[in-house]
């Protein structure tokens, strides 16, 4: 029944691409390989993290790094970024930068040793896309956690004896 809804939406109200208004998805392939995923490291420290490096003496114990995978200046991430807070299935397209961050960039081999945490109700839809993909639990008790969040952490992230991978998706 939700397929035939579905298809009758797209027949009158087709998705078109929120960048160059191609039809036939919210973000065309073409506009998605122009989303550059960032390539610079930062440690852990809240306040003033170190370029270049994941982790140094003044990092919080517990987390052990903070991957930042989008460059917030770059216009089409802002955009995919405000126009998913309104149209919840363009956070597909973050859980799959976050994959392809995650795969090429961080060396993160997820496994049921992870699970997913995140913080505020902006992640929540990308936490159970993510999840959905990875085939990770959310908010399970493991030793490595998964800890999604929009901007990087400027507080520290309370999951005592845990390893915490702290993915942000903008700086």
């Amino acid at each position: 029944m939700e397929n035939i809804y579905k298809y009758i939406l797209n027949l009158i109200f087709p998705k078109k691409c929120i960048n160059c208004k191609r039809e036939g998805s919210f973000l065309c392939e073409d506009c998605l390989s122009l989303i550059e995923i960032n390539q610079i490291k930062y440690c852990a420290c809240a306040n003033n993290p170190k370029k270049g490096i994941l982790k140094c003496s003044d990092c919080p114990s517990n987390i052990y790094c903070v991957h930042t995978v989008l460059n917030e200046k770059q216009y089409l991430t802002q955009k995919l970024y405000l126009k998913a807070k309104n149209l919840s299935e363009l956070n597909n397209y973050f859980s799959y930068l976050i994959i392809t961050y995650i795969k090429n960039e961080a060396n993160i081999k997820l496994d049921n040793n992870f699970s997913i945490f995140f913080k505020d109700e902006e992640m929540k839809n990308i936490a159970l896309n993510l999840a959905k993909f990875t085939k990770l639990k959310i908010g399970r008790k493991t030793d490595n956690i998964l800890f999604l969040t929009k901007k990087y952490p400027k507080e520290s992230i309370n999951l005592k004896n845990k390893k915490v991978f702290v993915i942000s998706l903008f700086r």
